[in-house]
């Protein structure tokens, strides 16, 4: 009998230290994880705002037949751009130079290629602060840039989204909520307290609308300025929580 008990016990001794030297994806089928007792959600949250700040992007593209030649034209125009936004009141510092680049120009022909000229591209980004001179100065600056003026694109933007931003993240988690209620309810399973929440923010907005060159003009022989729309920016707040079954 007293040698069954040393048997008994040697044996349990040996399946203690095996249990503890184990990983824990072993012994975790024996002791489930918190996590594995969890419901997964995503929820989503946006609010509209209108644009309070552009960046308007330009510049000016032309080819001749030298080097010297392009970049002295390319020169020309583009002092003429930047004095044209520093006369609509455009900053400085809010103007910032994105590219400067010269490239040869080849034509192909039967006997092969045939260098043509060289090309200088130079653009800049300004930021305009005062949505309502935005036409002006597009204006301003195409005219100041004359036939080799580029006007690339506009991006609308909300200086300081952080309120939209808090708007949308409570209407997030919100949406997170219902559907885990919903989930656990149909489930037969209570609801615990959140686990993990993580979020993705982004901003999107409607295409720059152009309206009819007409309508903005009063007579045939009267200038056209530039229609430009602002329109509404969204933030949107996705959020990903993860809820406990109690």
């Amino acid at each position: 009998m007293n040698k069954f008990k040393c048997l008994f016990l040697s044996f349990g001794s040996l399946l203690v230290i095996l249990l503890a030297g184990c990983e824990q994806q072993i012994v975790s089928p024996l002791f489930p994880a918190p996590e594995s007792r969890s419901i997964h959600v995503n929820g989503s949250g946006s609010v509209t705002g209108e644009p309070d700040i552009a960046t308007l992007y330009l510049g000016v593209s032309v080819e001749k037949e030298t080097v010297e030649a392009a970049r002295e034209a390319a020169a020309s125009a583009m002092t003429a751009v930047i004095d044209a936004l520093k006369a609509n009141d455009i900053a400085e510092n809010d103007i910032q130079t994105e590219n400067f680049s010269i490239y040869p120009q080849y034509d192909w022909t039967d006997e092969g290629r045939v260098l043509r000229g060289y090309r200088v591209n130079n653009s800049v980004r300004a930021k305009v602060r005062d949505l309502e001179t935005l036409s002006d100065i597009i204006d301003d600056a195409t005219r100041a840039g004359g036939d080799i003026i580029v006007v690339d694109s506009i991006q609308f933007m909300i200086e300081d989204p952080t309120p939209l931003q808090a708007q949308a993240r409570v209407l997030a988690v919100k949406d997170a909520k219902v559907k885990a209620q919903t989930l656990a309810e149909a489930s037969g399973v209570t609801l615990g307290k959140p686990i993990t929440i993580s979020e993705t923010t982004r901003t999107t907005g409607p295409p720059i609308a152009y309206a009819e060159t007409a309508e903005f003009a009063a007579d045939d022989g009267a200038r056209s300025a530039t229609p430009i729309q602002a329109g509404e920016l969204t933030v949107t707040i996705n959020v990903t929580l993860v809820y406990e079954i109690e």
